[in-house]
């Protein structure tokens, strides 16, 4: 299997009832960046997926690229999620990318990084706070 294909198949089986996936991917010493912040740690790891994990209703990837070089892969991705507190509780599609590095003595990935905008993610679909995202980017030509 290809680092690749582990990490997709990671993402695929990882969810809020099969969290033992974290401990299979990720090394103990883990460094996890994103829009939102940093992680560093296996265990931190697990708590962040717990707690991101146990309000979805749905999430599902669509890898639209993947290359990879050595043991870095890059995985470009098309996320669709939902929750009950955002749209209504209908799906929301977003764009990225991730950066991942696999290493270490168990070669699990040592490095994660995501890309996205989290304005799309969340900020658009918060009353008020929504309205002034959306008048932004439509005065940056942003649509």
């Amino acid at each position: 299997m290809t680092y690749s294909d582990r990490a997709r198949d990671a993402f695929t089986r990882l969810n809020i009832d099969n969290l033992q996936v974290v401990e299979e991917f990720y090394d103990k010493d883990i460094e996890f960046h994103d829009p939102i912040g940093t992680i560093k740690g296996r265990e931190s790891m697990r708590s962040y997926y717990k707690k991101m994990y146990q309000d979805l209703k749905l999430i599902k990837f669509e890898y639209t690229e993947a290359i990879e070089s050595g043991k870095t892969v890059v995985l470009v991705w098309k996320m669709t999620y939902a929750v009950d507190k955002l749209n209504s509780g209908e799906p929301i599609s977003i764009l990225g990318n991730s950066i991942i590095k696999f290493g270490g003595a168990e070669d699990k990935v040592t490095y994660h990084r995501d890309y996205f905008d989290v304005g799309a993610m969340v900020y658009e679909y918060i009353p008020v706070l929504g309205w002034g995202v959306r008048k932004v980017k439509e005065k940056l030509g942003e649509h």
